[in-house]
């Protein structure tokens, strides 16, 4: 089966399954653990312009969110609307660390934004095989 993808095609499944991996294990780590998790999110909003109100039900989402994605993308099926909605994932927790002035954090996030963006473009080509 691998010998008959080309490199271009090979490389974007590996990304997709590295990307799912790494999404899915965020969530499966998180999950067992939310409300420490959570607890975390609201220390470090706890000082800046986003209300706790808005925080705590995001907070208690993301996990699930990251399971899903990564299950998703794992399983390879409506690909192309999970990579859109961890675009918004990515850039929900991207203004999120802004307003906590985390930028060597955002400076990762946008890492992420970037081989999302990669992902995406080299998908549609790849994606009968």
């Amino acid at each position: 089966m691998l010998n008959n993808l080309d490199n271009k095609t090979l490389a974007v499944h590996l990304l997709r399954i590295s990307f799912g991996i790494n999404y899915f294990f965020h969530g499966v780590v998180r999950i067992p653990n939310l409300n420490k998790f959570v607890r975390g999110m609201q220390d470090t909003f706890a000082d800046t312009l986003i209300p706790e109100i808005l925080v705590t039900p995001l907070a208690y989402a993301i996990p699930f969110a990251e399971l899903i994605i990564g299950l998703l993308l794992l399983l390879n099926k409506f690909t192309k609307e999970t990579i859109i909605a961890t675009f918004l994932l990515m850039n929900i927790l991207v203004i999120g660390c802004c307003f906590a002035q985390k930028w060597d954090v955002v400076g990762l996030q946008t890492t992420y934004i970037g081989f999302l963006f990669l992902l995406l473009y080299f998908m549609n080509d790849t994606a009968k095989s």
